[in-house]
């Protein structure tokens, strides 16, 4: 559990700086590819914030990107925005509309009010292949749609007033090294209970009509709104305290988190390299954002960590995907 924890943590946290420059091992040489260091980044006992635990390592073969930029609002919390000159996103986080527009291909049960629980079903399971339901919180209300490309029922959840799918998406959007995607450890019942694992070109495909890739800015309020801090690294990644805990499924990690909203996050491991890796102890999850044409923006979740990360990684790499009802602001 630790090894693989060393090898994506290390991966994709390889050029955060942080106020502590010690405690940083030799690099080893046995990455999952055979090519990338292992270097072994340890956490800080200290009061201090949780963000000083990051050390610098040495060796720098795959970063988040730094190509997120702060601007403060005049309101008391703190808003991001995202260069127009670096990536290719909106300016700014638009604005919180004062309702959520509902689209005609989806159904009933997934419109701005949830109206069902976790234990119910609109749509019978005996006649469409229904996404189980054992990671989500039984006292939460959800709503349910049904992916007409392939008769999978997915459970809604309202958060940040918007709609997001409470479950990964595991549309099968190809298998081609431009648009892979893959069921961890190529069990197809890793698929039925986390979802898919897909490249960002594969994710593109991964929501149906009426739904998107989740944006960088959508993201980032989604993390925002559930953080008790939260602070921009100096390499440009965000760091959000507690927003972990708050959007993990209970039911998955090996730790007592809250899943109070009903986002359900599952430690559904990744495809790295070709090495399936982290299954109960990561989860990534793909933005509709990229930037220098090589990376896109990925929300990254730990066990045993109550922060949760935003930044910058490979294409490549397979990850999560949720979706967000209506069409990208």
């Amino acid at each position: 559990m630790v090894r693989t924890w060393i090898h994506i943590f290390a991966a994709f946290l390889c050029i955060i700086a942080a106020a502590c420059s010690d405690d940083v091992t030799e690099p080893q040489d046995d990455g999952p590819s055979g090519s990338i260091e292992i270097i072994k980044i340890t956490e800080s006992s200290s009061s201090e914030s949780v963000f000083n635990s990051f050390f610098r390592p040495s060796i720098v073969p795959i970063h988040f990107s730094n190509q997120i930029e702060i601007a403060i609002s005049s309101s008391s919390r703190t808003r991001y925005s995202s260069s127009k000159n670096k990536v290719s996103s909106s300016s700014s986080i638009p604005a919180i509309s004062s309702s959520i527009k509902s689209s005609s291909s989806v159904a009933t049960s997934s419109s701005n009010t949830p109206k069902s629980s976790a234990a119910l079903h609109f749509y019978e399971c005996d006649k469409y292949d229904c996404v189980t339901t054992e990671f989500l919180n039984p006292d939460v209300s959800y709503g349910e749609f049904l992916d007409e490309r392939d008769n999978q029922v997915y459970r809604t959840i309202v958060i940040t007033n918007h709609v997001w799918t409470a479950q990964n998406m595991n549309y099968n959007a190809g298998s081609n090294s431009e648009a892979a995607s893959w069921c961890y450890d190529n069990d197809p019942e890793n698929c039925r209970k986390y979802g898919r694992l897909y490249t960002w070109d594969a994710a593109q495909e991964a929501c149906p009509k009426g739904w998107h890739l989740p944006t960088h800015d959508e993201w980032i309020e989604l993390l925002d709104d559930h953080a008790c801090d939260e602070e921009l690294l100096d390499d440009g990644t965000w760091a959000f305290d507690c927003s972990a805990n708050q959007l993990k499924s209970a039911e998955s990690w090996n730790e007592d988190v809250e899943n109070a909203h009903g986002f359900s996050a599952t430690a559904a491991g990744i495809n790295f390299n070709g090495a399936f890796i982290s299954a109960g102890e990561m989860a990534f999850f793909w933005s509709l954002t990229d930037t220098l044409s090589l990376y896109a923006f990925a929300t990254m979740l730990q066990d045993n960590v109550k922060y949760a990360l935003f930044g910058a990684t490979d294409k490549n790499y397979g990850f999560s995907v949720r979706c967000v009802k209506g069409e990208a602001e």
